[in-house]
């Protein structure tokens, strides 16, 4: 993390929202001319401390740019498309039976949305794409994170190596227009059902000789568990059909055990976990034993399947939770807000600051991005204004308006 700079300019509120401290009435930022944080306090200690300098006041609370760990941007074409209700693998179905739009659609589709994450705050995203059509968009919106490159087992039939076709789509996608220096590139395993474990493997490794974390949907549904445990459910007839050997995908082990047992905690930093509505305590103690992230997309859950996690367990044992909102395909808009008062009002008995750090925070840790998501000297994780409902309870009110008026006082 770059080291901040001398105090160029002071941003203040009637509340300053850091995330890692209590919020601080009457409070401010001071930033240097990068935008970096110098100093987090009163507002009337930092000018008596820094002297008179350039201020801007905002209306409501100051809270950094949100970090969205989980999106599909490539699938922003689709808002609104695809019924649920019907489980994960009738939603497949349904998603796979929609034709696709021209390259320049699927571009100009994810461009949009990723300027509508802006807009709703977002400073960084954790997206995933079997196809690089959302980077130009991502960059273009001045978002930071990490592309998560899909893989699936099909890609890997269809070419032989997946791993190097999809090399391939990047650097010709990076000769053409260049790669979004703040944008990391990591290949991702899509799921188990999708994928046999001689290519998780060989994508694990691949992922943890970039340093960085990767990602997978893990527990998601019911055929995922079927599949894994004895060989059963839905996924088995459609895998046959794809040419995958009956019980070649069937370790008998749930699905965290599974992942583990292919090398998806050997790399320097474990990946995220992403849905884990199904996990049971032998899955949430791995990824708590690991340290590694689980990013819950509640309001996806819910369209897909009519459920959430064991958010209280996760809460309980420790895990660390980050956000995302997955796709415009299984939710209605990329707002962490949504998502935020989803889970406020399912939980009701969980603190509300459990969610703003999800949005913040732990989302930054999750992608390997420390410098946001948090109010901290030498951080730069942009300043959002946000208003409030209730001034007297700045987190609780952030987290039940699921589309806060606000705007960017600084950008991560």
């Amino acid at each position: 993390m770059t080291m901040p700079g001398v105090a160029a300019r002071l941003l203040s509120a009637p509340w300053v929202v850091p995330i890692v401290s209590p919020p601080v009435r009457e409070g401010a930022l001071a930033l240097d001319d990068a935008g970096a944080i110098v100093a987090v306090g009163r507002r009337r200690d930092l000018v008596a401390t820094l002297g008179d300098l350039p201020e801007e006041r905002g209306d409501g609370a100051l809270v950094p740019g949100l970090v969205n760990a989980h999106t599909h941007l490539e699938l922003a074409h689709l808002q609104g498309a695809v019924p649920g209700g019907a489980g994960l693998v009738a939603w497949v179905g349904k998603l796979l039976s929609i034709a696709r739009p021209s390259s320049s659609e699927a571009r100009a589709a994810a461009a949009a949305a990723a300027k509508a994450a802006v807009d709703l705050g977002t400073a960084a995203v954790g997206d995933v794409g079997n196809t690089v059509a959302a980077v130009g968009g991502i960059a273009a919106a001045g978002l930071q994170g990490v592309f998560f490159h899909e893989l699936v087992g099909s890609r890997e039939a269809r070419t032989g190596d997946a791993l190097a076709d999809a090399a391939r789509e990047r650097d010709e996608h990076t000769r053409a227009h260049g790669w979004p220096a703040q944008l990391a590139y990591v290949p991702a395993p899509h799921a188990p059902y999708s994928v046999g474990a001689e290519l998780f493997r060989r994508i694990f490794a691949a992922a943890a000789r970039t340093g960085q974390a990767t990602s997978v949907h893990v527990a998601e549904g019911q055929g995922e568990l079927a599949l894994l445990l004895d060989g059963t459910g839905a996924w088995v007839e459609i895998l046959e059909s794809m040419g995958v050997p009956r019980g070649s995908r069937t370790p008998g082990l749930r699905p965290v055990p599974y992942l583990a047992s292919l090398g998806a905690f050997d790399g320097p930093r474990p990946p995220l976990l992403v849905h884990m509505v199904l996990a049971a305590e032998e899955d949430r103690a791995l990824a708590r034993r690991h340290d590694a992230p689980v990013v819950l997309c509640p309001r996806s859950n819910l369209h897909v399947a009519g459920r959430l996690p064991d958010v209280r367990a996760m809460v309980a044992e420790g895990l660390s939770l980050a956000l995302g909102t997955d796709s415009l395909a299984s939710a209605p808009d990329l707002s962490l807000w949504g998502e935020m008062k989803t889970l406020a009002a399912a939980f009701p008995d969980l603190p509300p600051a459990t969610w703003l750090t999800a949005a913040t925070a732990a989302g930054a840790r999750a992608l390997g991005r420390e410098a946001l998501g948090a109010f901290a000297a030498g951080k730069r994780p942009g300043v959002i204004d946000v208003a409030l409902d209730d001034p007297g309870d700045p987190v609780g009110s952030l987290v039940q308006n699921p589309n806060p008026r606000l705007h960017w006082m600084a950008r991560a």
